[in-house]
């Protein structure tokens, strides 16, 4: 690499999403299902759009009412799109989007820190981004990650709009604001933070009051469709509108407005998360940011304080679960460390000892090796794969599907009549089911599956439509109890239903009279009710 040639070459930017491709391919392409536990549920919602247009609840969880989506649209449209467009199962779209995903961030990060600080910079900021643990995240095909591709650039078209003083450019990353809102929540958010604290800089360290004429810009296309939607909801469902306006957005669509957990991280986890050489560099580029003081390295480090002020808002008495912001503020500590790796070269240039183009192409060469070898040790290990649920009697893999959950979900869709719903001691395979196989899961278990419930009969059950019991042979807890009994067990997402005895032993103590086993394979036994 000819060090003093990357000022001329804008395509090297690219290659840090070409790294960013074949990176995320290792795991892509050596596991069959999508990496994640959230995947699942997202597949799941792609095809309740594809089946029923668009609609805000899902028929397929907690049947038979539904239950609200509580997502922005944009991410299940593009699966469905795709799945449905070229007849490929929605899984399959998920996991091949994981590769293209992966580079797309990266390239918007790249070529964002490109047009803040030059091609070096761009190179660096996006193989920073791949020697952070956080990689692990970014190769997941996640609604959130869509939304990582439009973020900086609405950051950087919004300092250019203030920049070059356009209110046409703050219009231009206002369209990206509504992409951000389309796809996710929380990086509306981090965006919507990012560009409040930006426009308080100005206001207050420049004087520069004409900003809220660029503030007022970048949410205009927002305002203008929030208007036009509260006006026909107006006409057309006027009782809508009186909720929406009564009880918020929450009760409508089911998208959450706070958290309900709060999980803060210590310090050396956002070293172990953030990696090493992401913060020497970003360090770096702080300080030399600090000394120049232009307005283009407030913005960076404002957007950097303000990622840091969201990730401890439990200071402030607001839950936040730390871990999920540390990737909105890999986004702009990647941006500065790319300027200091810039740095970095020009001051290796000053020293007589180092100052030969071989010295400062090694030391970039040894950056991106450092970085491609980082990501690659991450991706290799064998937990990116396996997701869990933990309890108080251990954890419980939720992802990817066993075997036998795969077996079940094929017995499912050549046997399961969809115009009933099925009951589940793990609820995890529950949705795991009503996403590959459309069984609608309903979520009174504890009501439906045991002998003898108080006052269940067979015309209750058929009520209700519920067709089948699962049980998870698997959740049982160690008990000297010598009856059996069911003990529901909070586990992070959903409740499990574990059992005081063997279930297979004892199953004709568990089972109901008005069912009648029709399936078992390892992990599960499948009971029918006919009615």
């Amino acid at each position: 690499m000819d060090y003093s040639s990357i000022y001329n070459k804008r395509n090297l930017i690219l290659l840090p999403a070409i790294a960013a491709f074949i990176i995320a391919l290792i795991p892509t392409l050596k596991y069959q299902w999508p990496l994640g536990w959230d995947i699942i549920y997202h597949v799941q919602y792609a095809q309740v759009y594809a089946h029923n247009g668009f609609t805000l609840v899902t028929p397929l969880l907690n049947a038979p009412t539904g239950q609200k989506i509580g997502y922005p649209p944009l991410f299940h449209f593009l699966i469905a799109g795709i799945g449905t467009g070229l007849g490929v199962d929605f899984f399959q779209v998920a996991r091949f989007l994981q590769p293209v995903m992966a580079a797309s961030i990266v390239l918007s990060v790249s070529y964002v820190a490109y047009k803040f600080y030059g091609n070096l910079a761009g190179l660096g900021a996006g193989f920073l981004m791949l020697s952070s643990l956080l990689v692990g995240r970014m190769i997941l095909a996640l609604p959130e990650n869509l939304a990582l591709i439009f973020l900086p650039l609405a950051v950087y078209l919004y300092y250019r709009s203030l920049k070059d003083k356009n209110l046409k450019i703050a219009l231009l990353g206002g369209i990206l604001l509504i992409l951000v809102i389309a796809t996710h929540q929380a990086a509306t958010l981090c965006l919507v933070l990012a560009i409040t604290s930006i426009t308080l800089m100005e206001l207050v360290v420049y004087r520069n009051f004409k900003a809220l004429g660029n503030f007022l810009s970048f949410f205009l296309v927002l305002i203008v469709i929030g208007i036009a939607g509260l006006v026909s909801l107006q006409i057309i469902a006027p009782q809508l509108l009186q909720t929406l306006l009564g009880q918020g957005i929450s009760t409508i669509t089911g998208m959450s407005t706070s958290l309900p957990v709060n999980r803060p991280l210590g310090i050396y986890s956002y070293l172990g998360n953030l990696g090493i050489l992401v913060l020497i560099f970003s360090i770096i580029g702080a300080i030399a940011a600090v000394k120049r003081h232009h307005r283009k390295d407030n913005v960076i480090l404002v957007w950097i304080i303000a990622m840091i002020l969201l990730s401890n808002a439990y200071w402030f008495g607001v839950n936040v679960i730390s871990y999920r912001v540390l990737i909105y503020l890999l986004i702009p500590l990647s941006i500065l460390g790319g300027y200091g790796i810039h740095i970095t070269c020009h001051q290796l240039k000053k020293y007589k000892r180092f100052s030969s183009k071989n010295v400062r192409t090694t030391f970039i060469v040894a950056i991106l090796i450092l970085s491609m070898l980082s990501a690659v040790l991450t991706v290799n290990d064998p937990d990116i794969a396996v997701f869990s649920a933990k309890n108080e009697f251990g954890s419980v893999q939720i992802a990817p599907p066993s075997d036998s959950e795969v077996d079940l979900a094929n017995w499912f869709q050549e046997n399961g009549n969809t115009s009933r719903s099925l009951v589940i001691s793990n609820q995890f395979t529950g949705m795991f089911l009503a996403s590959k196989a459309g069984m609608p899961m309903n979520y009174g278990f504890e009501f439906y599956s045991i002998k003898n419930y108080p006052n269940m009969t067979l015309s209750k059950v058929e009520e209700e439509g519920v067709g089948y019991l699962v049980y998870d042979k698997n959740l049982v807890f160690p008990s000297e109890d010598k009856w059996i009994y069911i003990r529901s067990v909070n586990s992070e997402f959903f409740p499990l239903y574990y059992f005081s005895q063997n279930i297979t032993t004892h199953f004709d103590d568990i089972k109901p009279d008005y069912a009648t086993k029709v399936y078992e394979n390892e992990d599960f036994i499948v009971c029918r009710v006919d009615y």
